[in-house]
């Protein structure tokens, strides 16, 4: 907020150990270099602190009223209050000054993608990571693929009108697919970059997913994203779930019916990914479901 004012600390810091960017898990199953100094930063403690903002002075009054249990993780959560006082009945300055804290934690994350996965009761996305997205130039590819789904991805946001007209359900999927190590999901991450959309990742090979809570992670996806469902080949076989015999699982039909059924949610667009499209089952690589399939090969000499 430095084009606006200032914020100069009058009340109590606490510093707490630096947050980890990436997914819960890792911060649980990492191995701590104890040579290693911890980093930590600083936040706005308990108390009264001094804002000057537009040439008008805020007092923030920052309190934790309670601590809650919360979550499947059963993880302390502290409930905070901030009361904004000023002098005078107009509260426009107040307005402003939130707005403007607003954008300016927005700006912070403005040229990183959010990577998104559902929670492991499949009960709701978790935003678990933002990153910067990787560029176009950095996946080297034969022909110039990145242009055409690119070019295939705008014409499809720009005709929602189209689809309404023609009666036509507004969604589109792509099919990456190729050897191992042929960079599908790096090329994934690089076109959600250029496109400025989120990634949610899905994944069905665990047993926290059956058919219905399926419908309602797709239908629930946080808007603005790419749907990624990655090693498709590697979760059915002749129609039959690999995993059927570990609790929860998603059927072959279920899966379809998903992807474009009567509860699909409009305008998704998904991409899915597989090391042999050889063995996916016709009805998963028919239009609707998989509109348009790119081939990622091998690199060759050029």
């Amino acid at each position: 907020m430095q084009e606006t004012g200032y914020i100069k600390e009058k009340g109590t810091m606490k510093v707490m150990l630096k947050r980890n960017s990436g997914p819960w898990w890792e911060e649980i199953f990492k191995a701590r270099d104890d040579r290693k100094k911890p980093e930590v930063e600083y936040m706005a403690g308990e108390g009264t602190h001094i804002c000057n903002f537009k040439g008008r002075t805020i007092f923030a009054d920052q309190r934790i009223t309670e601590t809650l249990i919360t979550g499947w993780e059963r993880v302390s959560t502290d409930v905070e209050y901030i009361t904004l006082t000023t002098l005078g009945t107009d509260t426009t300055i107040l307005k402003e000054f939130i707005d403007a804290a607003i954008v300016h934690n927005m700006a912070k994350d403005e040229d990183k993608i959010g990577i998104y996965e559902l929670h492991r009761w499949g009960i709701g996305w978790t935003k678990v990571q933002s990153k910067k997205p990787r560029t176009l130039a950095s996946v080297v590819l034969d022909k110039d693929l990145s242009s055409e789904i690119i070019a295939d991805m705008k014409n499809f946001q720009n005709s929602a009108q189209w689809y309404m007209d023609k009666g036509v359900p507004y969604r589109r999927g792509y099919l990456l697919y190729g050897p191992p190590g042929t960079g599908k999901t790096s090329f994934t991450q690089a076109i959600a970059g250029t496109m400025k959309l989120n990634i949610c990742y899905l994944n069905l090979s665990g047993n926290n997913l059956d058919d219905d809570g399926l419908n309602r992670a797709l239908n629930d996806a946080p808007g603005n994203s790419i749907i990624l469902l990655e090693d498709i080949d590697s979760l059915f076989v002749s129609r039959e779930s690999v995993n059927k015999n570990r609790g929860r699982h998603v059927s072959f039909s279920g899966l379809l019916n998903a992807l474009d059924g009567v509860r699909s949610q409009e305008g998704r667009i998904l991409f899915m990914t597989t090391n042999h499209r050889e063995r996916l089952d016709p009805a998963l690589l028919r239009p609707g479901r998989a509109d348009y399939h790119a081939f990622m090969s091998n690199a060759s000499y050029d």
